[in-house]
């Protein structure tokens, strides 16, 4: 059925020379090819590869909702590429023209930047792969017959922003019938070099649109304010002479003389090391009835916009936010009585959407990297929140594709060859086999730890090559962003052991899933091995670990590094650490996630509870006292305002308020275990979950001095459920309790 001779998917691209690290920055590359359509087909199926962004077109109109896509991969090692059913879009017996933009993405960051994506071994110009199959055949597919030129979108950068003069978009080059001869032909050109592969993770999408809640104007400046922190870019229509020149720059905050600032502006120098930062250049047509914009292939970090016309007669008629990140389908939410804990869980949320823009990232403005770290430590919010493991285990195909043959792990996914020396260590490695481990009990899918386990393994060989005499690791990150007020730090050796202890007893259980039972035993002796040497130099006495500080007692008594017979103990020490500073956040990221769950896992949940919602610094509600509306990078606030790291308690309000514990117990078919922990200074909870075995739902609220409780399992599902000390034994379907708290 093929429309030519010999039809065959090659990689196209523009006749240019070969890029170097100083080669200029080119206009995006337009493509067109026109065919015409059967007149009768059962099925159709689009396949795209561009190792930067592409945006695809048909006759003008769009095939489906995705941006920014596909999604980033380590491009010498993996190249993914969309399939799109278009039966419903093509028409039989028309003639049709297929055209795409091209973006530089990833694959050609030309910004120098102090991780070195300007320097990454596949970086090369943007190019073009596709193929149209139709009823199974392969149909219409790129090769030289297809036309390239540029258009007006001048000027793509990652962390610097686009340039799009209207002026230069030849009229009508989507559609069919354009004349297009005095175009070149598409040269063939090398692959990027990594397998193709097929993305089946969710792709971006305009997930929501905000309205200026406030727009200033003075002069030919607007200002206008969206109401709350976001990841996308603006949309303006304006109606001005040809040639007006309308810029957007994106802002997260507002100085103290209300104007917008960069809060880290002094940082940013330090980071993006040329080029401008997070702005936007639309040049109009002229178009007497007004025009729109908005950008393709980059994206900010944002609450305000500065929008300047060049020209003061020019009309901005309107604008309006687009809220970007990973089209995933919402699976889990909860509410609570406490509305300011409703609203911090609300800033959660946007920071999770925020930072996952096809991977998971730390920021959306200043760095936009898929950081270990920050991954590892949202990856349960966002399991119980959002079907998001498809889209985790595309991203650790990618950090694999990054893995050295040593073992070694880089400290951001994908890498250009940044990030191995000194920016990681276990604290953030450890997402390599904690977080299939976690994909598996929240999903079932044991496939997912099993193919990342040869990767695990070679992991672990590699921290034994880097144990010290003792048998302990002393490289890589600690606890991340501790307060300026802390003294006592975490030492590196403590955190980056009690990971390595974690690794190896999980990736034992993984081994265990399929029959590895002598590689399970090695493993398990090793984490005894390194625990017998870190309760030897950490463990002072029962309530006092390290340094002395709350991290160090939270990581050992979460991470059932404390031996049981001091459990009690040791909680009752944390405790009291935490009533002597009133409960205030005095711990970094690491912290963060385990001195709450290790206070509520041992008796002390109205403590635990008290963190979240006292107001003092350092402290999540001093956040919301300051005006945030998503979680920041640190407790001061003085750097990025959209960061997700901090954001455990979400999962923390699931586990331990819903008491919903995803066991491998339950992953392996047995009963879900349920343990509400009920904070005195709260009313009510409701949550529901998408588990891999059907939805969970609970609720509690005190009525009466007593309690009722309700939980929903889905068909199969037995639960054994603790409430207030007692014991109860729950099938499928809804059951309503009503205990006395005193019991």
């Amino acid at each position: 059925m093929s429309i030519e001779p010999e039809c065959r998917a090659r990689w196209i691209t523009r006749d240019l020379p070969g890029l170097t690290f100083q080669s200029e920055v080119m206009p995006a590359p337009c493509l067109r090819r026109e065919f015409d359509c059967p007149a009768v087909f059962r099925k159709a199926l689009v396949r795209i590869a561009a190792p930067g962004y592409c945006d695809l077109r048909l006759d003008g109109g769009r095939i489906d909702r995705s941006e920014l896509a596909p999604t980033v991969s380590v491009f010498d090692r993996r190249v993914r590429f969309l399939e799109i059913d278009v039966t419903g879009r093509l028409v039989p017996g028309k003639r049709s023209a297929w055209s795409a933009v091209l973006g530089n993405g990833w694959y050609n960051c030309h910004t120098h930047e102090v991780w070195h994506f300007d320097k990454a071994p596949w970086r090369d110009y943007p190019k073009f792969r596709f193929e149209l199959e139709i009823d199974g055949e392969l149909f219409l597919a790129s090769n030289r017959s297809w036309r390239i030129a540029t258009g007006g979108l001048l000027f793509d950068g990652l962390r610097n922003g686009e340039t799009y003069d209207a002026r230069l978009e030849p009229s009508g080059w989507r559609l069919p019938g354009f004349d297009d001869s005095g175009w070149e032909r598409a040269v063939i050109t090398a692959p990027p070099g990594g397998i193709l592969t097929r993305q089946t993770a969710p792709c971006c999408q305009v997930m929501r649109r905000l309205e200026p809640v406030r727009l200033d104007r003075t002069g030919n400046r607007i200002t206008a304010d969206f109401g709350e922190n976001l990841t996308g870019w603006c949309r303006i229509t304006v109606r001005a002479p040809a040639g007006t020149v309308f810029t957007i720059r994106y802002y997260e905050r507002l100085a103290p003389d209300g104007q917008p600032e960069q809060p880290h502006a002094e940082r940013l120098a330090q980071y993006i090391l040329d080029g401008e930062f997070q702005t936007d250049h639309y040049t109009a047509a002229g178009v007497p009835e007004g025009e729109s914009w908005r950008p393709r292939f980059t994206y900010h970090g944002f609450r305000y916009a500065v929008i300047e016309l060049s020209d003061p007669a020019a009309e901005l008629c309107a604008v309006e936010a687009q809220f970007v990140c990973s089209a995933f389908e919402r699976t889990g939410e909860y509410r609570t009585s406490d509305e300011n804990f409703n609203r911090l869980t609300e800033c959660a949320v946007r920071s999770y959407l925020g930072n996952f823009t096809g991977i998971p990232t730390d920021c959306p403005q200043r760095e936009k990297n898929g950081w270990t770290g920050d991954a590892l430590l949202a990856a349960e919010t966002g399991l119980f929140l959002f079907d998001a493991a498809s889209s985790y285990s595309e991203w650790l195909e990618t950090l694999c594709d990054s893995q050295r043959p040593s073992g070694q792990l880089p400290a951001i996914a994908p890498t250009g060859g940044w990030g191995f020396n000194g920016c990681s260590g276990p604290a953030w490695d450890s997402v390599l086999v904690l977080l299939p481990w976690s994909i598996y009990l929240h999903t079932g899918d044991r496939r997912v730890p099993e193919k990342f386990f040869p990767a695990m393994l070679r992991y672990l060989d590699y921290c034994r090559e880097r144990e010290e005499a003792d048998g302990l690791l002393d490289f890589g990150l600690a606890d991340w962003c501790a307060p300026n007020c802390i003294e006592g730090r975490v030492e590196r050796c403590f955190s980056s052991s009690a990971y390595y202890i974690r690794d190896l007893e999980t990736a034992a259980a993984i081994a265990g899933l399929f029959g590895e039972a002598e590689t399970g035993r090695t493993l398990q002796q090793r984490a005894a091995a390194v625990r017998t040497a870190l309760l030897r130099r950490f463990r002072h006495s029962a309530g006092e670990w390290g340094n002395g500080g709350m991290t160090e007692l939270g990581m050992a008594l979460e991470m059932d590094l404390v031996p049981e017979h001091e459990r009690f103990q040791a909680a009752a020490a944390l405790a009291e650490l935490a009533r002597q500073v009133s409960c205030q956040a005095q711990f970094g990221i690491q912290g963060a996630r385990y001195v709450p769950r290790a206070l509520a896992r041992n008796g002390h949940i109205d403590t635990a509870w008290r963190f979240f919602t006292q107001h003092s610094y350092p402290g999540w509600m001093h956040w919301l006292d300051s005006g945030a509306t998503t979680l920041l990078e640190n407790w001061e606030g003085s750097q990025s305002w959209n960061h997700i790291m901090y954001g455990d308690f979400v999962a923390f309000a699931f586990e331990y308020l819903g008491g919903i514990r995803l066991t491998p117990g339950f992953a392996a078919g047995g009963p879900l275990r349920v343990a509400p922990c009920i904070p005195a200074e709260l009313d009510s909870f409701q949550a529901r979950c998408r588990t891999g075995r059907g939805e969970v739902e609970c609720r509690w609220r005190r009525h009466g001095g007593r309690l009722e409780f309700e939980l929903t399992l889905p068909a199969a599902v037995e639960a054994e459920l603790t409430l207030c000390g007692r014991q109860f034994r729950q099938g499928p379907g809804k059951q309503r309790y009503t205990v006395s708290q005193a019991d």
